[in-house]
């Protein structure tokens, strides 16, 4: 499934789970992502690190992404 940024709270009238501003909105039904993105609730699909990606960290606070020094 897909993840999208909640843009203007709402309450999912298929599953009526209230989705906050700033939140993420998870589904698989394109159909529905149209109508929602159409309206405003909710913006273009996170873009996903893929599987196996990993994050290290160097010890002072900051994360480095993979082949970064």
């Amino acid at each position: 499934m897909k993840k999208y940024p909640v843009k203007q709270e709402f309450i999912d009238k298929n599953t009526s789970v209230y989705y906050a501003a700033e939140s993420v909105y998870e589904t698989a039904d394109a159909d529905r992502v149209k109508y929602l993105q159409e309206r405003g609730y909710i913006g273009e699909a996170e873009k996903s690190r893929g599987k196996g990606t990993e994050v290290k960290f160097t010890g002072d606070g900051a994360a480095n992404e993979p082949g970064e020094a």
